[in-house]
Protein backbone atom coordinates (compact mmCIF):
# COMPACT_ATOMS: atom_id res chain seq x y z
CA UNK A 1 0.00 0.00 0.00
CA UNK A 2 1.27 3.35 -0.70
CA UNK A 3 2.42 5.68 1.81
CA UNK A 4 0.09 8.57 0.73
CA UNK A 5 -2.98 5.70 0.57
CA UNK A 6 -2.14 4.78 4.20
CA UNK A 7 -1.88 8.62 5.23
CA UNK A 8 -5.44 9.12 4.44
CA UNK A 9 -6.61 6.06 5.96
CA UNK A 10 -5.24 7.25 9.10
CA UNK A 11 -6.71 10.63 8.45
CA UNK A 12 -10.04 9.39 7.67
CA UNK A 13 -10.25 6.97 10.91
CA UNK A 14 -9.23 10.17 12.91
CA UNK A 15 -11.58 12.00 11.04
CA UNK A 16 -14.13 9.71 12.22
CA UNK A 17 -13.18 9.41 15.47
CA UNK A 18 -13.81 12.70 16.31
CA UNK A 19 -17.01 13.06 14.85
CA UNK A 20 -17.78 9.64 17.68
CA UNK A 21 -15.98 11.41 20.29
CA UNK A 22 -18.05 15.00 19.62
CA UNK A 23 -21.18 13.11 19.15
CA UNK A 24 -20.78 11.86 22.58
CA UNK A 25 -19.86 15.36 23.92
CA UNK A 26 -22.90 16.57 21.90
CA UNK A 27 -25.51 14.00 23.50
CA UNK A 28 -24.33 14.78 27.27
CA UNK A 29 -24.94 19.02 26.24
CA UNK A 30 -28.10 18.05 25.46
CA UNK A 31 -29.11 15.72 28.35
CA UNK A 32 -27.87 18.39 30.53
CA UNK A 33 -31.09 20.75 29.71
CA UNK A 34 -33.40 17.32 29.55
CA UNK A 35 -33.14 17.21 25.72
CA UNK A 36 -33.23 13.05 23.95
CA UNK A 37 -31.91 13.73 20.76
CA UNK A 38 -31.55 11.20 17.66
CA UNK A 39 -28.82 10.98 15.24
CA UNK A 40 -29.19 10.59 12.01
CA UNK A 41 -27.41 10.31 8.79
CA UNK A 42 -23.88 9.59 9.12
CA UNK A 43 -23.65 9.44 12.70
CA UNK A 44 -26.27 6.99 12.85
CA UNK A 45 -24.78 4.73 10.37
CA UNK A 46 -21.28 4.99 12.13
CA UNK A 47 -22.88 3.59 15.33
CA UNK A 48 -25.10 0.54 13.88
CA UNK A 49 -23.45 -0.41 10.10
CA UNK A 50 -20.22 0.28 10.15
CA UNK A 51 -20.06 0.18 13.99
CA UNK A 52 -17.38 -2.54 13.89
CA UNK A 53 -15.53 -1.32 10.74
CA UNK A 54 -15.61 2.88 11.58
CA UNK A 55 -15.30 3.18 7.42
CA UNK A 56 -18.07 5.57 6.43
CA UNK A 57 -16.58 8.59 5.91
CA UNK A 58 -18.48 11.60 8.33
CA UNK A 59 -17.98 15.07 7.71
CA UNK A 60 -20.24 16.17 10.38
CA UNK A 61 -23.13 15.32 12.79
CA UNK A 62 -26.86 15.36 11.95
CA UNK A 63 -29.15 14.50 14.90
CA UNK A 64 -32.96 15.18 15.26
CA UNK A 65 -34.64 17.50 18.19
CA UNK A 66 -38.54 16.33 18.51
CA UNK A 67 -39.75 20.07 18.30
CA UNK A 68 -38.69 23.43 17.32
CA UNK A 69 -38.83 24.21 21.30
CA UNK A 70 -36.00 21.54 21.63
CA UNK A 71 -34.23 22.35 18.72
CA UNK A 72 -33.90 26.16 19.91
CA UNK A 73 -32.81 25.33 23.26
CA UNK A 74 -30.25 23.08 22.29
CA UNK A 75 -28.81 26.11 19.76
CA UNK A 76 -28.96 28.06 22.25
CA UNK A 77 -26.76 26.14 24.25
CA UNK A 78 -24.62 25.28 21.67
CA UNK A 79 -23.91 28.98 20.92
CA UNK A 80 -22.45 29.16 24.57
CA UNK A 81 -20.34 26.08 23.62
CA UNK A 82 -17.82 27.44 20.32
CA UNK A 83 -20.72 27.25 17.69
CA UNK A 84 -22.65 30.03 15.64
CA UNK A 85 -25.34 29.77 13.52
CA UNK A 86 -25.03 29.91 10.24
CA UNK A 87 -27.81 31.26 9.24
CA UNK A 88 -29.16 33.14 11.94
CA UNK A 89 -32.81 33.96 9.82
CA UNK A 90 -33.48 29.92 10.66
CA UNK A 91 -34.20 30.57 13.91
CA UNK A 92 -37.27 32.50 13.14
CA UNK A 93 -40.25 30.63 13.78
CA UNK A 94 -41.67 31.36 10.28
CA UNK A 95 -38.36 30.02 8.92
CA UNK A 96 -37.74 26.90 11.39
CA UNK A 97 -41.04 25.53 10.81
CA UNK A 98 -40.07 25.61 7.13
CA UNK A 99 -36.79 24.37 7.15
CA UNK A 100 -37.01 21.58 9.98
CA UNK A 101 -33.19 22.66 9.86
CA UNK A 102 -30.92 24.74 11.55
CA UNK A 103 -27.11 24.51 10.82
CA UNK A 104 -23.89 25.39 13.39
CA UNK A 105 -20.84 25.78 12.49
CA UNK A 106 -17.71 25.07 14.51
CA UNK A 107 -15.40 27.86 15.64
CA UNK A 108 -13.06 25.09 16.98
CA UNK A 109 -10.69 22.58 15.01
CA UNK A 110 -11.83 20.31 18.08
CA UNK A 111 -15.32 20.07 17.37
CA UNK A 112 -17.08 19.54 13.92
CA UNK A 113 -20.35 21.22 11.76
CA UNK A 114 -23.54 20.10 13.87
CA UNK A 115 -27.28 20.00 11.59
CA UNK A 116 -30.09 20.25 14.17
CA UNK A 117 -33.21 19.11 12.58
CA UNK A 118 -36.82 19.29 14.01
CA UNK A 119 -38.21 16.18 11.03
CA UNK A 120 -36.03 13.52 9.12
CA UNK A 121 -37.55 14.52 5.60
CA UNK A 122 -36.84 18.54 5.53
CA UNK A 123 -36.25 18.96 1.76
CA UNK A 124 -38.29 21.92 0.00
CA UNK A 125 -40.33 19.42 -2.09
CA UNK A 126 -40.86 16.13 -0.27
CA UNK A 127 -41.44 17.78 2.85
CA UNK A 128 -44.82 19.44 1.38
CA UNK A 129 -46.36 15.58 0.89
CA UNK A 130 -44.45 13.34 4.03
CA UNK A 131 -45.75 14.58 7.70
CA UNK A 132 -47.09 11.49 8.04
CA UNK A 133 -44.18 9.49 7.66
CA UNK A 134 -41.81 12.14 9.81
CA UNK A 135 -44.26 12.01 12.81
CA UNK A 136 -44.71 7.70 12.06
CA UNK A 137 -40.88 7.55 12.37
CA UNK A 138 -40.28 9.05 15.01
CA UNK A 139 -42.89 7.24 16.85
CA UNK A 140 -41.42 3.88 15.55
CA UNK A 141 -37.51 5.24 17.03
CA UNK A 142 -36.24 2.41 19.84
CA UNK A 143 -33.72 3.20 21.79
CA UNK A 144 -32.90 6.88 20.38
CA UNK A 145 -32.39 5.22 17.04
CA UNK A 146 -34.50 5.26 13.73
CA UNK A 147 -36.17 1.99 12.68
CA UNK A 148 -34.26 -0.08 10.05
CA UNK A 149 -36.82 0.09 7.60
CA UNK A 150 -37.53 3.97 8.09
CA UNK A 151 -33.96 4.44 8.08
CA UNK A 152 -33.30 2.82 4.71
CA UNK A 153 -36.44 5.32 2.88
CA UNK A 154 -34.73 8.11 4.95
CA UNK A 155 -31.62 8.18 3.73
CA UNK A 156 -33.11 6.67 -0.10
CA UNK A 157 -34.70 10.20 -0.28
CA UNK A 158 -31.83 12.05 1.52
CA UNK A 159 -29.39 10.23 -1.61
CA UNK A 160 -32.07 11.06 -4.35
CA UNK A 161 -32.73 14.88 -3.19
CA UNK A 162 -28.77 14.90 -3.95
CA UNK A 163 -29.24 12.65 -7.45
CA UNK A 164 -26.93 10.32 -5.90
CA UNK A 165 -23.83 12.35 -6.09
CA UNK A 166 -21.77 10.65 -3.41
CA UNK A 167 -21.06 6.69 -4.01
CA UNK A 168 -21.40 6.65 -0.25
CA UNK A 169 -24.91 7.04 0.15
CA UNK A 170 -25.44 4.38 -2.94
CA UNK A 171 -23.21 1.61 -0.79
CA UNK A 172 -25.00 2.39 2.38
CA UNK A 173 -28.57 1.90 1.03
CA UNK A 174 -27.21 -1.73 -0.75
CA UNK A 175 -25.48 -2.74 2.43
CA UNK A 176 -29.34 -1.75 4.57
CA UNK A 177 -31.27 -3.70 1.78
CA UNK A 178 -28.88 -6.67 1.59
CA UNK A 179 -29.26 -7.21 5.14
CA UNK A 180 -32.99 -7.23 5.54
CA UNK A 181 -35.01 -10.22 5.43
CA UNK A 182 -37.56 -11.06 3.19
CA UNK A 183 -40.70 -9.73 5.88
CA UNK A 184 -38.74 -6.25 6.00
CA UNK A 185 -38.44 -5.93 1.80
CA UNK A 186 -42.03 -6.56 2.03
CA UNK A 187 -42.63 -4.02 5.00
CA UNK A 188 -40.44 -1.74 3.14
CA UNK A 189 -42.52 -1.91 -0.02
CA UNK A 190 -45.67 -1.49 1.82
CA UNK A 191 -44.48 1.51 3.98
CA UNK A 192 -43.45 3.11 0.48
CA UNK A 193 -46.81 2.87 -1.16
CA UNK A 194 -48.36 4.24 2.01
CA UNK A 195 -46.34 7.41 2.46
CA UNK A 196 -45.37 8.13 -1.18
CA UNK A 197 -41.91 6.96 -1.72
CA UNK A 198 -42.56 4.59 -4.66
CA UNK A 199 -40.30 6.95 -7.30
CA UNK A 200 -37.67 7.10 -4.07
CA UNK A 201 -37.74 3.11 -3.53
CA UNK A 202 -37.52 2.68 -7.72
CA UNK A 203 -34.41 4.94 -8.14
CA UNK A 204 -32.96 3.44 -5.02
CA UNK A 205 -33.19 0.36 -6.10
CA UNK A 206 -31.88 0.96 -9.54
CA UNK A 207 -28.37 2.80 -8.03
CA UNK A 208 -27.78 0.07 -5.52
CA UNK A 209 -28.13 -2.75 -8.30
CA UNK A 210 -27.68 -1.16 -12.11
CA UNK A 211 -25.19 -3.94 -12.49
CA UNK A 212 -27.32 -7.12 -11.58
CA UNK A 213 -29.95 -6.28 -13.79
CA UNK A 214 -31.64 -9.41 -12.83
CA UNK A 215 -31.81 -8.58 -9.02
CA UNK A 216 -33.14 -5.26 -9.55
CA UNK A 217 -35.95 -6.07 -11.77
CA UNK A 218 -36.97 -8.83 -9.25
CA UNK A 219 -37.12 -6.76 -6.38
CA UNK A 220 -38.65 -3.85 -8.45
CA UNK A 221 -41.86 -6.10 -9.24
CA UNK A 222 -42.33 -6.20 -5.44
CA UNK A 223 -44.24 -2.95 -6.58
CA UNK A 224 -45.55 -3.78 -9.44
CA UNK A 225 -44.39 -0.13 -11.71
CA UNK A 226 -47.10 1.34 -13.47
CA UNK A 227 -46.17 2.99 -16.81
CA UNK A 228 -45.71 6.49 -15.31
CA UNK A 229 -43.05 4.40 -13.20
CA UNK A 230 -41.39 3.05 -15.56
CA UNK A 231 -41.51 5.82 -17.96
CA UNK A 232 -39.67 7.82 -15.02
CA UNK A 233 -37.30 4.97 -14.42
CA UNK A 234 -36.14 5.25 -17.59
CA UNK A 235 -35.78 9.40 -17.28
CA UNK A 236 -33.58 8.39 -14.21
CA UNK A 237 -31.04 6.06 -16.13
CA UNK A 238 -30.84 8.74 -18.98
CA UNK A 239 -29.68 11.70 -16.33
CA UNK A 240 -27.13 8.53 -14.41
CA UNK A 241 -24.19 10.34 -14.69
CA UNK A 242 -21.69 12.24 -12.12
CA UNK A 243 -23.13 15.75 -11.53
CA UNK A 244 -21.04 19.01 -11.14
CA UNK A 245 -22.13 22.22 -9.47
CA UNK A 246 -23.05 23.91 -12.28
CA UNK A 247 -25.89 25.56 -12.99
CA UNK A 248 -27.36 23.12 -15.07
CA UNK A 249 -26.94 20.37 -13.13
CA UNK A 250 -28.51 22.29 -10.50
CA UNK A 251 -31.69 22.83 -12.12
CA UNK A 252 -31.47 19.18 -13.32
CA UNK A 253 -31.22 17.80 -9.91
CA UNK A 254 -34.07 20.21 -8.97
CA UNK A 255 -36.18 18.98 -11.58
CA UNK A 256 -35.51 15.50 -10.83
CA UNK A 257 -36.08 15.88 -7.18
CA UNK A 258 -39.90 17.41 -7.87
CA UNK A 259 -40.51 14.32 -10.32
CA UNK A 260 -39.02 11.96 -7.55
CA UNK A 261 -43.06 12.86 -5.52
CA UNK A 262 -45.04 9.61 -6.31
CA UNK A 263 -48.44 10.95 -6.92
CA UNK A 264 -49.81 13.47 -9.24
CA UNK A 265 -51.42 15.37 -6.60
CA UNK A 266 -48.68 15.59 -4.82
CA UNK A 267 -46.85 17.03 -7.17
CA UNK A 268 -49.50 19.59 -8.34
CA UNK A 269 -49.63 20.66 -4.40
CA UNK A 270 -45.76 20.92 -4.47
CA UNK A 271 -45.72 23.23 -7.29
CA UNK A 272 -48.13 25.38 -6.21
CA UNK A 273 -46.09 25.69 -2.77
CA UNK A 274 -43.08 26.58 -5.47
CA UNK A 275 -45.22 29.29 -6.73
CA UNK A 276 -46.80 30.52 -3.56
CA UNK A 277 -44.69 29.93 -1.18
CA UNK A 278 -45.34 30.49 2.44
CA UNK A 279 -42.97 33.25 4.21
CA UNK A 280 -41.20 30.91 6.14
CA UNK A 281 -40.65 28.78 2.86
CA UNK A 282 -39.63 32.48 1.21
CA UNK A 283 -37.16 32.98 4.01
CA UNK A 284 -35.83 29.56 3.43
CA UNK A 285 -35.19 30.17 -0.53
CA UNK A 286 -33.86 33.41 -0.63
CA UNK A 287 -32.25 33.29 2.83
CA UNK A 288 -33.60 36.66 3.31
CA UNK A 289 -32.13 38.43 6.55
CA UNK A 290 -34.50 41.74 6.61
CA UNK A 291 -38.03 40.80 7.53
CA UNK A 292 -39.43 44.20 5.93
CA UNK A 293 -37.87 43.57 2.48
CA UNK A 294 -39.79 40.01 1.96
CA UNK A 295 -43.22 41.87 0.55
CA UNK A 296 -40.36 42.37 -2.70
CA UNK A 297 -39.26 38.95 -3.23
CA UNK A 298 -42.98 37.39 -3.82
CA UNK A 299 -43.46 38.83 -6.95
CA UNK A 300 -39.94 38.14 -8.13
CA UNK A 301 -40.49 34.08 -6.42
CA UNK A 302 -43.76 33.94 -8.95
CA UNK A 303 -41.42 35.39 -11.78
CA UNK A 304 -38.74 32.68 -11.31
CA UNK A 305 -40.89 30.10 -10.22
CA UNK A 306 -42.89 30.36 -13.36
CA UNK A 307 -39.63 30.46 -15.76
CA UNK A 308 -38.22 27.34 -13.82
CA UNK A 309 -42.10 25.92 -14.29
CA UNK A 310 -41.35 26.41 -18.31
CA UNK A 311 -38.09 25.24 -18.25
CA UNK A 312 -38.78 22.41 -16.29
CA UNK A 313 -41.38 21.09 -19.82
CA UNK A 314 -38.67 21.81 -22.35
CA UNK A 315 -36.39 19.65 -20.34
CA UNK A 316 -39.01 17.08 -19.99
CA UNK A 317 -39.77 17.25 -24.29
CA UNK A 318 -36.17 17.52 -25.08
CA UNK A 319 -35.39 14.42 -23.12
CA UNK A 320 -38.70 12.98 -24.56
CA UNK A 321 -37.20 14.22 -27.90
CA UNK A 322 -34.11 12.36 -27.26
CA UNK A 323 -35.13 9.29 -25.97
CA UNK A 324 -37.23 8.97 -29.38
CA UNK A 325 -34.54 9.08 -31.55
CA UNK A 326 -32.32 6.91 -29.82
CA UNK A 327 -34.74 3.87 -29.92
CA UNK A 328 -35.25 4.40 -33.78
Amino acid sequence: MMRSEVMNQASELARTLLVLNNYEWLKSEAAAIGIQIIPIKGIDLLQNLYAERLDRHVNDIDILCKNDDECRSLVNQLCQEEYRIEFPFAMQPEALASKKKVSLLSCSTTKVNIDVHTAFVTKKFFSQTIGAFNSDALRRCKDGHMDDIDRWLFLAQHAAFHVFADSKWTKDLKLLYDGFSEEEKVSLMQRANEYGFRRVVIAGLYQTMKDAQDSMHHELRRLNPTSSERHFLSFVKHFDRPFSRTAFDRFVSAYLEFTFISSKSHRFKTWLHLLFPSKGLLTNIYRIKCATSIIIFYPLNLLISGLTSILFGLLYIFVCIKKTIAHE
